[in-house]
């Protein structure tokens, strides 16, 4: 779904997947809007009128987050689609994270074919704790003939 640039389209959408999807966070939002003082533009926003600030640009390219995400559905991602060339915050964070976790493990695997994953995993963690505990090296590469 790509957002419309109309501001209150846009916040007609926002409003209406809130509610679906975070109904709490729906209501907590309401009471609060409920409670801004009559001033309220001008204190939250800096201008005098509450309509004025419907033309008020966006922030430095952060996009707006509005849809669930769904980590088995990386090609109907909207926020992806949203982004165009880049994933979303959510898919980004779950790619780094698997890079994160399955670089070390390929390049085991690489340098010793008979290491299997609970190795490589088993190593990591214990080459983490003996890190924390101050025993070895943090810089140490825990997996043995690994080129680093």
């Amino acid at each position: 779904m790509t957002l419309s640039p109309d501001s209150l389209t846009t916040a007609d959408t926002l409003w209406q997947r809130l509610v679906e999807h975070q109904p709490a966070v729906a209501a907590a939002l309401a009471m609060r809007v409920r409670a801004l003082p009559e001033d309220w533009s001008h204190r939250v926003l800096g201008v005098a009128r509450p309509h004025a600030a419907l033309e008020l640009p966006a922030t430095a390219g952060v996009p707006m987050d509005i849809e669930p995400y769904n980590a088995r559905e990386w090609e109907n991602c909207a926020a992806c689609a949203e982004l165009v060339n880049r994933p979303c915050r959510y898919h980004e964070g779950f790619t780094t994270g698997y890079e994160a976790l399955n670089g070390p493990l390929k390049e085991a695997v690489q340098a010793d074919p008979k290491v299997t994953v609970a190795d490589a995993l088993r190593q990591l963690s214990e080459a983490d704790e003996a890190a924390a505990r101050g025993e070895v090296d943090p810089a140490e590469d825990p997996v043995p003939g690994r080129q680093g």
